[in-house]
């Protein structure tokens, strides 16, 4: 993950998606603050920024602060639903700015899906021109998708999917939802349970690693990572002591996340891997600590891999 500094710039989307932890609130960040953001940033030694939202392509100055970013040799990522990018002036317009890496999230490869989740008809039909456009320009690209209830049986399908069709994706990117936020809690049926989910994250995930991609997780306990332990967001913070900050749009304001620890069940008193895990998001709520296990694997190859730099 590195340390990085997440900015959301405006708070407006051109999508409803069903788990959105960041709603419209039609809050948008003025342009010289979000410079003095980069610049503190900067200061602070963060590895690079990532812009978000809402959907940050509708920060209409996006482009010229990513200009300011590369002047002051400052990285910086945009998240994106990918919708906006499919028009290739503007896509370009972005590329000129200095942008040379997107997050694009992607949470089925099912037309149905997606449109459900997103609430956007066009919404896979936009991201499929949109990483078209990106293979042909040569951009770096990570995959962002959302784990919930309706695509928790075949994520590892839309995974492989999207790599036979854009071979040139290398990295993704995976979060179980956040049951907390306000538009989860209006219709629940969106969480998923972990046991739901366990099938096909192994199934992606060793897809992933036998054809040479790297990939991380977040949110998600270690006992459901199979033989993937290092590729835990949280578990590499942890142990090699990375923090994040996001700067908020809202009564958040500003979050920094340094101690990486979540919900611990009994289980994992008895797990050889509760050191470098941090358990359970939202435990007792949206999740059930039921179905945490307790592992007995050796903690130590896999601290081992993340301090080494392998995957």
């Amino acid at each position: 993950m590195a340390n990085l500094g997440y900015i959301q710039v405006v708070r407006r989307c051109n999508q409803r998606c069903r788990f959105c932890s960041n709603p419209v609130n039609e809050r948008e960040l003025p342009l010289a603050q979000a410079k003095r953001l980069v610049d503190r940033f900067r200061r602070k030694g963060y590895d690079g920024v990532i812009l978000t939202g809402g959907e940050p392509t509708l920060y209409e100055p996006l482009g010229e602060l990513i200009a300011y970013a590369a002047r002051r040799s400052v990285a910086c990522r945009v998240i994106t639903n990918a919708q906006r990018t499919a028009d290739p002036a503007y896509l370009d317009g972005l590329l000129k700015a200095g942008l040379t890496h997107l997050h694009v999230s992607v949470h089925s490869h099912r037309r149905a899906v997606q449109a459900f989740l997103t609430g956007n008809p066009d919404s896979l039909a936009n991201i499929v021109r949109t990483l078209a456009l990106l293979g042909r320009r040569g951009v770096g690209v990570d995959v962002n998708q959302t784990i919930c209830a309706q695509n928790a049986g075949h994520f590892h399908l839309t995974t492989r999917w999207l790599c036979e069709r854009f071979p040139y994706l290398r990295h993704f990117s995976w979060t179980y939802l956040d049951p907390l936020v306000e538009r989860v809690a209006q219709d629940p049926s969106t969480v998923p349970t972990l046991k739901s989910t366990k099938r096909s994250l192994l199934l992606a995930m060793r897809y992933l690693a036998r054809t040479g991609r790297t990939f991380r997780l977040e949110k998600v306990p270690l006992c459901y990572m199979g033989e993937f332990g290092d590729r835990s967001t949280e578990t590499r913070a942890i142990v090699k002591g990375e923090r994040r900050a996001i700067e908020f749009l809202d009564e958040r304001k500003r979050h920094r996340e340094s101690l990486w620890r979540y919900g611990k069940a009994a289980a994992c008193r008895t797990c050889t891997l509760t050191s470098i895990c941090a358990g359970l998001w939202d435990m007792g709520g949206g999740y059930d600590a039921a179905e945490l296990v307790a592992r007995k694997t050796d903690p130590r190859p896999i601290v081992r891999r993340i301090l080494e730099g392998i995957n």
